[in-house]
């Protein structure tokens, strides 16, 4: 049984995770989707997700910046300290397109950074792209959750 990569939607706006979800959904991007409100949450989620046998490989992290308690940055930080995460994707979705707040994000080791829109006529999609890209588009030197070997001394 093959199991579905995961993308980890993290905002605090309902709306937003509810807009993710349906693109992602309607693009038929093959991935199981896990949301979570708060920075915190999403540390949990991505625990959880890491040390089971259950779940797919987490392959994706959608991250909003601005959000109550434990910020979108300071989550950043920490999946990038801890060796276990240290290798998910993790795409910055903001409202902001700050140009300091941008080149922070990619200092902490965002792999991209994406500014919210609000397209009536099809919302989300910029989303789907997103999550298509990183779960089925992007080539990875190994299967995801697969062990990463060190290169052999010469």
């Amino acid at each position: 049984m093959t199991r579905l990569p995961i993308i980890l939607l993290v905002d605090d706006d309902e709306d937003h995770l509810f807009v993710a979800e349906r693109a992602i959904g309607r693009a038929g991007v093959q991935a199981k989707l896990c949301m979570a409100r708060d920075g915190k949450e999403a540390l949990r989620v991505l625990d959880q997700e890491t040390a089971s046998d259950s779940g797919g490989p987490v392959a994706l992290v959608m991250l909003d910046l601005r959000m109550p308690g434990m910020s979108g940055l300071d989550m950043l930080r920490r999946v990038r300290a801890d060796e276990r995460t240290r290798g998910v994707p993790v795409v910055v979705i903001s409202s902001s397109d700050r140009p300091d707040e941008v080149r922070e994000c990619y200092a902490e080791g965002a792999n991209s950074y994406v500014v919210k829109r609000y397209d009536d006529g099809s919302p989300g999609t910029y989303l789907a792209d997103v999550a298509r890209y990183w779960v089925e588009l992007n080539e990875w030197p190994e299967p995801l959750g697969a062990p990463v070997r060190e290169p052999e001394a010469d």
